[in-house]
């Protein structure tokens, strides 16, 4: 297995993505190894790539400054395309979101950084206060370091092969590792790297996994302002050729700026968006509410297949979960709102109730 050799350190993340991506021009693997002494900001980012390609790697830097005449700090970042942050913990469930967001990437022209984050693999803080404290602690994180380094490696090498698989040849993909909590330094990359979609599996290493990549999820959206794709396991590449979605309404304002956002994340897709609200008070009011939505769809929207259905359901989990079932939905989407009908839906057991029990992949909407 070949390790990864630091080739540059930076200050400003801004021209480690420079470099990332002349390197990726040359067809060179590049990762991050995120080094910093709070989880709020980067102290310094290290450019690395495999042993095997450090000797292109330096003459691609040594080529920079006489293209551009002036060293890279100085070079102005190019538009950036979409992006998509894809957390890994290198489990089966990490290797299925990334398969899909791979697919994902394929039809919307993004990018793909995975991201891994590991434990502080010193926590015991008695070792902390002792006098070998300092030689134990470089000696546990290089360890830490080498393992996750060779375990990333493996994993880009796993998508890759995928990708070449699929024939598909349009995503680059790029990773970042870093130590500390994994809410607090997606976060942190989240402010430099400014993401259009993090994706995560649902399923983990843990054997509650579940729960646990629920919960995460649930953080990542009331705390980011960022959609939050689940992806609950193995999927066929066949979904992507046609997309039915299922768009839990709740007559919420903000409802019309996440269906907007799924639109333009959708554009590529050919697709047919079925927007219901489950009715659990059977109000007759609602019908009209409803009719009225579907002629300002019309208005609005006449490009695109989109309707909206009202039913009566005192379950809000199992109308969604039923509707879905019976019109072979394959991306369930919704926002999370801090008040409503789909307040009940969005406690915390139920919650992780639907993205543990969902069985196709979820895009989720902060509110």
């Amino acid at each position: 297995m070949p390790s990864l050799v630091t080739i540059a350190t930076y200050k400003q993340s801004v021209t480690a993505y420079i470099l990332k991506a002349k390197l990726e021009d040359a067809q060179i693997d590049c990762y991050f190894a995120i080094i910093s002494s709070s989880e709020v900001e980067w102290e310094e980012v290290r450019v690395q790539v495999s042993e095997y390609d450090v000797e292109k790697a330096i003459q691609v830097m040594l080529r920079i400054q006489a293209e551009y005449g002036t060293n890279i700090e100085n070079i102005k970042a190019a538009k950036a395309q979409r992006k998509i942050i894809v957390l890994t913990d290198f489990s089966l469930g990490s290797e299925h979101a990334c398969r899909y967001a791979i697919h994902l990437a394929h039809k919307i022209d993004a990018e793909i950084k995975l991201l891994y984050v590991y434990d502080d693999p010193v926590i015991d803080l008695s070792i902390k206060e002792s006098a070998t404290y300092l030689s134990y602690l470089q000696s546990a994180i290089k360890e830490t370091e080498k393992r996750a380094s060779a375990s990333l490696l493996e994993f880009n090498r796993k998508m890759k092969s995928y990708m070449k698989s699929q024939k598909i040849s349009n995503v680059r993909i790029h990773s970042s590792m870093g130590m500390g909590s994994i809410v607090g330094r997606i976060k942190a990359v989240s402010k430099v790297y400014d993401p259009d979609l993090i994706v995560l599996g649902t399923i983990g290493k843990r054997e509650d996994s579940k729960s646990v990549f629920a919960g995460l999820a649930k953080l990542l959206i009331s705390g980011m302002d960022i959609p939050v794709y689940a992806i609950p396991g193995p999927f066929s590449p066949e979904d992507f050729e046609k997309v039915n979605v299922l768009y839990a309404t709740d007559f919420n304002e903000r409802d019309h700026n996440s269906l907007e956002q799924l639109l333009k994340i959708l554009n590529p897709f050919e697709k047919k968006i079925a927007c219901i609200h489950i009715d659990t008070t059977q109000n007759r009011a609602k019908v009209e509410r409803m009719d009225e939505l579907n002629q300002q769809l019309k208005t609005d929207y006449p490009e695109h297949d989109i309707k909206c259905w009202l039913f009566d359901e005192t379950n809000v989990f199992k109308g969604i979960k039923d509707y879905a079932e019976e019109k072979q939905i394959n991306l369930l989407s919704f926002t999370v709102h801090k008040k409503g009908i789909f307040e009940k839906l969005f406690k915390p057991n139920l919650f992780k109730k639907i993205l543990q029990e969902s069985n196709v992949p979820i895009l989720i909407f902060p509110s």
